[in-house]
């Protein structure tokens, strides 16, 4: 039977507890996973991620199941069809390692999401950044919070004063024309604003959007789970969250991501992609 939260403290009592296992595994995480070897070929970045991925991934299961084995576990990280599927119960959807190249040369950023999804969109998510400290959270309803205070998006209202962000393809794997994509659109957005990052992983830029750090991230391609924890925070912040041209954004969205602060911002880029 589907697990059924009966009054609302019930689950902010389960987000605090989620919280609480995604911080004990980021911590173990540094202690004991981040690679002490340098200059190591691909291949053999490629099995340390899968190492450290794997124990992070199995501890959060794990801690999530014995507190509500009735909320299923997605396993469709790497399968789009699936995740845009959905499910009909409440799940969760777990990026345990998010900025694995970073993670790997042991530098920052690199972050854990969690998300609870109830009818197919987020219910609350949890965005952890070790390094920082930062804990970013979200309730559907509830809005979006850093280390526990409120956060805001900020009202900057022009993409020429405007800090934005992205995320680059790699060019491979039959990613080669979202990679086009992205550095056409990074061509035409560069001369019309303030200034342009990428910062790493998605969910943390959506996350420097909800708390007024940027005005504008987007990414090209059909990700959704990289996307929902930083686009609950966004929404619940006070910002707009679409695909790339407009449409609402959801777990069938397959025209990439846009998150900006606000209306003005978006449909000026949407212009220019």
């Amino acid at each position: 039977m589907q697990y059924q939260f009966k009054i609302l403290e019930e689950m902010d009592q389960l987000q605090m507890q989620a919280t609480e296992i995604i911080k004990n595994v980021a911590r173990e995480l540094q202690e004991k996973y981040v690679p002490k070897e340098q200059g190591v070929s691909k291949e053999r970045m490629v099995e340390l991620f899968e190492i450290a991925n794997s124990f992070a991934e199995h501890a959060i299961r794990t801690a999530l199941n014995k507190i509500v084995p009735d909320i299923a576990w997605a396993d469709a990280e790497f399968n789009i069809v699936a995740q845009q599927k959905g499910m009909d119960k409440d799940y969760w959807v777990c990026d345990a390692l998010d900025g694995a190249v970073h993670f790997l040369q042991g530098c920052f950023p690199w972050v854990i999401s969690l998300v609870l999804m109830r009818n197919n969109q987020p219910e609350f998510s949890i965005l952890y950044y070790p390094e920082k400290d930062e804990l970013f959270t979200a309730k559907r309803g509830g809005g979006a919070f850093l280390n526990g205070i409120k956060i805001e998006v900020n009202s900057r209202k022009t993409l020429d004063s405007a800090f934005v962000s992205t995320f680059h393809r790699y060019g491979d794997d039959g990613e080669k024309e979202l990679l086009e994509k992205t550095l056409l659109s990074m061509k035409r957005v560069i001369p019309k604003t303030f200034a342009l990052r990428i910062l790493g992983p998605a969910s943390l830029q959506m996350a420097y959007i909800a708390c007024g750090r940027l005005e504008a991230f987007w990414e090209f391609g059909n990700d959704i789970y990289d996307w929902l924890a930083g686009s609950l925070l966004v929404e619940e912040a006070g910002g707009v969250v679409t695909d790339t041209v407009g449409n609402a954004f959801g777990i069938k969205s397959n025209l990439g991501i846009l998150s900006t602060n606000n209306t003005i911002i978006r449909d000026e880029l949407i212009r220019i992609f």
